[in-house]
């Protein structure tokens, strides 16, 4: 115990001695927590996304409402052979979700 206290006390003379290290162990840490809290958006909100319906039912339709009703996606258009991989190869949409009838 007596080696940790050493250490201890070497350090706040250490910190006295050296403003630069002080503001480093406390003003770093701080403007980190408020870039991370007020700067940085870790939600995201319309990706471009494309759903390929095969089952066309009430079930399916209602699946399909309950992905876009979350403001996360956004219906995007495109018809073709293969709308799913025609889309994301030309970077119209990022996400494709295909609903297959079992």
């Amino acid at each position: 115990m007596k080696r940790i206290f050493a250490q201890f006390t070497k350090e706040l003379v250490q910190f006295q001695r050296d403003r630069l290290t002080l503001g480093l162990a406390f003003i770093l840490p701080f403007m980190t927590l408020l870039i991370f809290g007020f700067a940085i958006r870790l939600e995201s909100k319309n990706i471009p996304f494309i759903v390929q319906d095969f089952n066309r039912t009430n079930i399916s339709n209602s699946y399909i409402e309950r992905l876009y009703a979350t403001n996360q996606f956004m219906p995007t258009q495109w018809s073709g052979n293969d709308p799913v991989r025609d889309a994301i190869d030309r970077d119209i949409a990022y996400y494709c979700c295909c609903v297959i009838n079992y």
